[in-house]
Order: structure tokens, then sequence, then C-alpha cells
């Protein structure tokens, strides 16, 4: 903070007590160069990061504040992305983390630019945080990347603080010391001109006149262009600068310690809770083992009779046994930690644990067997999708716990690794076009004899993008079937054109591709659905087909 004082304090130096090095250059000389060189960088990499702030504030005032829709919102995360990679110093270049992340943000923009929704923007939010940690040589966990976010605030004060201590110490301090400031070098002149410039402009009256005219369009032109934004937007830029600063300077070098194993054993000691501990492992391998049997007696390879209560034993059944697979990932990740890691018994322990970490995967499949008897029932829906990647997360969770106990890793090492779980599973349903796969799936589904799955597209919200997936089934041989999707590609015909019109007055950030697209899907087959003479027999079209499937697949 002090660099230009200190340089200025060598120079004088320098010049009163010259000190001959062994080169013939003076000491004094040395170190002044040094030091000036210091401060040139300095103010070089301020200067760079209040560019690379005003940018950020540009950009987020087009592609965020003034947004229409999604598009904006894509544009933004790629183009924040190329200034915090130029911006932060002493990057890691080519990191697998780097580039990793950056490729999970681009596929982020592409889905927010073809179908987007507030959730990725959210999303994109994250994965700007988790950019700057791996830029920063940080392995970007979940949680730490919380902690950095956090930090933000007070990096950004101390951003600013420092500018405005550096403008102090660059232009007040000198001024008043009465040394060499470049700032008055330029700024001195520059105002003696204003100021006689003035005085000879009032000295001819053709010239205030002419002067005055300039200036008050002048004034006129700046207070139309002040008034033009908002309080609220003026919040937007204080706050956007305020988070980019803390992101260039944060003012937490490194988060916690990213060590993975236990502490090595100091000697063998047998812990007293042994027994209670292989006792619960017995007893949960007994448990499972009946309840598996029951299982497979029960819902396994059998036809499934008229009545049968599939919500209850496929869908909410299969969430309780997901909640047992979770509570079976945290009960062993407490018992193989600690002091149970020096026990000598700790042998027959884990064989233990391997039988009963079998028997869990087993679990495993009989709860991916209760959703898809549900999916072979009446289709794909967006929530057996979540449930699909739930139950896939968990048992990921759960081999990571396996790991754990081989690895002797630490408790926290799980966490990260889960959470990291976790947030794919998250961004796998931001990102995937989950509406085309579910209906794809409903529409083959339908067209080879099982008409249950209408009732998903019928009874729930269909994206626009899906639409497409549908047009086979204008061509199903069951007339209510057919003329009911007719009426409902005919409806949703009508709110594309809308949309789009809408979109298109609202500028380019409220692009989508996927309405451009089911749009032209449509046009180029609208003769297979465009078949109803008025709204009220395509609305009525419709309502048949919606009250047969809820009557009999619901």
């Amino acid at each position: 903070m002090n660099s230009v004082q200190s340089g200025e304090e060598a120079t004088q130096g320098s010049v009163d007590e010259p000190k001959t090095s062994g080169s013939g250059q003076t000491q004094g000389d040395s170190s002044t160069e040094q030091v000036s060189v210091q401060d040139d960088q300095c103010m070089i990499r301020g200067r760079f990061a209040m560019i690379v702030i005003a940018l950020m504030v540009v950009l987020a005032d087009v592609c965020l504040y003034h947004a229409n829709g999604f598009a904006g919102p894509a544009a933004f995360f790629v183009g924040a992305a190329v200034l915090l990679i130029v911006a932060i110093p002493r990057r890691s270049s080519g990191g697998l983390s780097v580039l990793l992340v950056a490729l999970l943000l681009l596929l982020l923009s592409v889905r927010l630019a073809s179908n987007g929704g507030p959730m990725q923007v959210v999303a994109g939010l994250c994965l700007l945080n988790a950019l700057v940690l791996s830029l920063r040589r940080q392995t970007p966990f979940v949680l730490e990347s919380f902690v950095f976010a956090a930090q933000c605030i007070p990096g950004g004060y101390e951003f600013f603080s420092g500018i405005n201590e550096r403008f102090r110490q660059t232009v007040l301090d000198p001024a008043d010391a009465g040394k060499l400031s470049r700032f008055l070098n330029v700024a001195l002149p520059a105002l003696m001109a204003i100021l006689f410039g003035g005085i000879f402009v009032m000295a001819n009256p053709d010239m205030v006149a002419w002067v005055s005219a300039a200036l008050g369009d002048f004034v006129t032109s700046v207070r139309h262009f002040l008034f033009q934004f908002s309080l609220f937007e003026v919040i937007f830029w204080t706050v956007t600068a305020w988070w980019t600063a803390g992101l260039l300077r944060p003012v937490v070098s490194s988060l916690v310690p990213e060590s993975d194993r236990d502490s090595e054993p100091r000697g063998s000691v047998q812990t007293p809770l042994f027994t209670a501990f292989r006792n619960t492992l017995v007893t949960v391998i007994g448990l499972f083992a009946i309840y598996l049997a029951f299982e497979f007696r029960t819902l396994w390879f059998r036809e499934f009779p008229k009545g049968f209560h599939y919500s209850g034993y496929a869908h909410e059944g299969a969430a309780w046994l997901t909640v047992a697979l979770g509570l079976a990932t945290l009960t062993l990740s407490l018992i193989f930690r600690g002091l149970m890691l020096r026990d000598p018994r700790l042998l027959r322990l884990r064989r233990l644990a391997w039988i009963w970490s079998a028997l869990n995967l087993v679990l495993a499949l009989a709860v991916y067997n209760r959703l898809f008897i549900y999916i072979d029932y009446n289709g794909m829906t967006r929530m057996r999708t979540v449930g699909l990647l739930g139950i896939t997360s968990v048992v990921v969770g759960f081999v990571l716990v396996l790991f754990k106990i081989n690895r002797q890793y630490r408790f926290l090492w799980l966490i990260r690794r889960q959470l990291w779980v976790l947030a794919a599973a998250v961004y796998l349903l931001l990102v995937l076009p989950v509406d085309v796969l579910i209906h794809r799936y409903n529409v083959q589904q339908i067209l080879s004899g099982n008409p249950a799955p209408v009732v998903q597209i019928t009874g729930h919200p269909v994206d626009n993008e899906a639409l497409a997936t549908l047009l086979p089934l204008c061509k199903a041989s069951d007339e209510r079937l057919r003329s009911g999707i007719q009426a409902m590609l005919s409806q949703r015909f009508d709110l594309l054109q809308r949309e789009q019109a809408e979109n298109k007055a609202q500028g380019w950030t409220a692009w989508q591709k996927s309405l451009g697209d089911s749009r032209v899907s449509l046009l180029s087959e609208q003769s297979n659905w465009d078949t109803f003479p008025n709204s009220d027999e395509r609305d009525a079209a419709f309502k048949r087909l919606s009250d047969d499937a809820f009557n009999n697949w619901w």
C-alpha cells in the first residue's frame, strides 16, 4: 500500500546520498527502479480490474437486468466467464477443473438459449463461482464454493478501499507534501485551460451565446441519459461491481485444507463401541435379508392385478426405500471413523459391512424395480425422472462410502464428494431436455399398444420443445386419441405464434431456440393436426381425451 511513498523516498535518498554498487550503478537507483516497476505493475493490475468490473456491470445490465427472457442470461454467463478467465491473475492455465467447469457453464448457457428457466440462471451463478475457485487453483467443492461466495462482501470492500487508498497515496499525499504527482501533471494544466478558456469566452458575447447553447444541449442530454435509469438499476450496478471485485480480489486466499486421509494410526486400541457396532451390523443384515426375500416374492416377476396400488408401492414405497439407503450410508460413515480405524478387530467389522453393502445394493435394485413398475404402467413424468436421478445419487453416494472405508479417507472427503454427486444430479436435471425424453418414451409406449401414458400428456404441462415428439400420435388408429392430440397441438401452435411475436417484440434477450424449432416442426406437418373448423370443436376433442385418460389411467 505504501509503494508510492517508498519509491519517492528511495528516489530522494538516491539524489542526496548515492551509494555505489559493484556494478557501477547506485544502490538507490536500483531500489528506486524496482519499487517503481512494482508500483507500475500494481497500478496496471488495479486499472485493468476496474475495466473488467465496468465491463461486467455493462454486461449484467444488458443481459440480466434488461433481459426479457433467457437468451440474455445465456450470453451473460459466456461473457462473464471470459472476463474472469482473462482478469484473474496467476490462473492455472489448462487445469482440468477449469476446463470442466467452463464446459459445464457453456452447456448450461446453450440450454438457457434453447429452453431456459430461473433455476438454470441460479445454477449458472453457482458455476461462475466454482470457475473462479478453479482459476485460483482450489478444488471447487460445494460447501467451499458457498464460503467463497460469502467472502465477496468483504472482498469487494477491500478492493474499493484499496482503490481509494491508492488514489490518496498517488494524488493527494504527494500534493500535500509538495512532491511530484503524475495526476497533477495532467489535471493542473487541464484546470487552467478550462479557467482561462472560460474567461476568454466571457469576453466575447457571440461566443457566450454559442457556448451557452451548446452547454445547455449537453446538460439536457446528460439529464435525459441519467434519468432513464431507475434507483433499482443503480443498486443492481453497485451489487454487480461489488460482487465482481470480491471475485477478483478475495480476502480468503485458501479455504478448508484438502487433505483426504485420516491421520495415521498411532498404535491399536480396543474401542468400547466395537460390540455395539458389530451387533448393529448383524441385526441390519438379518433384517435386510428378510425384507428383500419379501420384496422379491411380492413385487418381482409377476403380473399385477387390476386395482393394484401402483402409487403406494411404486411411488411412495420407493421413496421410503431410498430413505433406508440414505440411512445405511450415514450409518456406515459413522461406524468407520475415528478410533474404530485403530481397533485390531476392524477386519471382522469390515466383513460384516461388505455383506450389508451387498444387501444395500440389492435394495437399490428393488427401488429401481418399483420405479419401473410405475413407469411401465402409465409412462414417464418429470417427477419420475427426479426419482431415478435421486436413487442413482444415493447409490453412487453409498459406493463412495465403501471407497472411504477401504481407503480410510476422512469424513470430510466423503461429504465433499457426496455433495458433488448431488450437484451433478441437479445439473443433469437442469441441462437435459427432460420433457423431450419422457414424452418420446410415452409416445413409443402408446404406439406399441399401451395407451395409459396418454394421461401424462394430457394431465401434465408439456414444454414447447417436446411438442414435436407428439406428432406421430396424429396418425394413431384410435380416433379419440388422434383427434385429442390434434386438438392439443392446434391449441399449442396458436400459443407458439403469440409467444414468438411477443419475444420478437421484446428483443434478442427473449429468444428461445426450442420455440422456433417447435413452430417449424408443427408447420411442416400442419395438415396432420390442423383439422378442426373452429375452436369449440377443437377444445371439445381435447376435453374428451383428457377425461378419458384421467378416468382410466390416473
